[in-house]
């Protein structure tokens, strides 16, 4: 046992001395009434404070789960990508998701659609849930695109702007963005290019499952990539059986519909094709240039 034991002990033993009238540690009569006229003041002023303070902690509480879900988990990924890459990039990064995110979410709701914040989940990127299923293939589509068309945007916007301070770090973030948009462009599964695919020809998710199979087997520890072909499947199948009436009203789209989808579709590659290789150009240069300035100070 302890000193501190053995002294608490001893407290225990040998308990302070009280006078008689008054036991140790009771209110008397009067002392009760006290007692119990304040508890009913405090009860009263914290009714009465409460009353007017629920008008601002009600609405803080019905926000605090979109905190919770969006904000928080944005937060986590950038504590994470900081880790590895610094702060400046990471925070641009994650930019760069949550625009692309909001390009889906701004569609989506022009539709008529409930759809859920974005939420982000480190190594696997960034999501929002769509509560309402598109009716048609041209409003899925049309959510497909709102996402790379905003996160191309925000690239070039970050482009110029590391071009015109000559901060490379920003041109680095805009390949990575360029990228990213490419990327999801794939026509497969539930990529963003395999939505638009529903309202081109759905038979544009095989050479989607092809360019995904390639990078799964050129990448083969990545998990991601392997999971991507595992979730198209699904869809890969269900080309090959006979289509309800419910699924062929899903797939109608007008020529024109059609047209246009496709114009922005393929367009969008080419625009991103060539922010890749801008980008990359103006990074070799800044290389260069750091290369003969260290040579020179030789």
């Amino acid at each position: 046992m302890t000193g501190k034991s053995r002294k608490t002990r001893a407290f225990v033993n040998q308990p302070p001395q009280f006078p008689q009238s008054i036991p140790p540690n009771r209110p008397t009569e009067g002392g009760w009434k006290k007692v119990l006229s304040a508890l009913g003041v405090v009860a009263l002023l914290v009714v009465n404070f409460g009353s007017k303070l629920k008008f601002l902690l009600l609405p803080l509480l019905k926000f605090f789960p979109v905190i919770l879900k969006s904000g928080g988990s944005m937060l986590l990924m950038v504590g994470v990508y900081t880790a590895l890459w610094g702060w400046k990039y990471a925070v641009g990064f994650v930019l760069l998701l949550l625009l692309h995110e909001c390009g889906h979410l701004v569609a989506a709701r022009q539709f008529g659609l409930k759809v859920g914040w974005p939420v982000f989940i480190p190594f696997m990127g960034a999501f929002i849930a769509l509560k309402d299923a598109p009716k048609n293939a041209w409003i899925e589509a049309w959510v497909g695109i709102g996402g790379p068309l905003l996160g191309s945007l925000a690239a070039l916007v970050c482009h110029g702007a590391g071009v015109w301070l000559n901060l490379p770090l920003l041109v680095a973030l805009a390949w990575t963005g360029y990228w990213l948009n490419l990327f999801n462009l794939t026509p497969i599964g539930q990529l963003d290019g395999g939505r638009i695919a529903t309202a081109l020809s759905p038979w544009l998710w095989v050479p989607g499952l092809g360019i995904m199979g390639w990078l799964a087997w050129t990448q083969p520890t990545n998990f991601i990539l392997w999971l991507i072909l595992l979730l198209s499947l699904p869809r890969i199948f269900s080309l090959f059986r006979k289509r309800t009436d419910e699924e062929q009203r899903f797939f109608e789209v007008t020529p024109s519909q059609r047209a246009t989808m496709a114009l922005m579709y393929f367009g969008l590659i080419a625009a991103l094709f060539f922010g890749m290789q801008t980008a990359d150009g103006t990074l070799q240069d800044v290389r260069q240039r750091g290369t003969q300035v260290a040579g020179t100070g030789r």
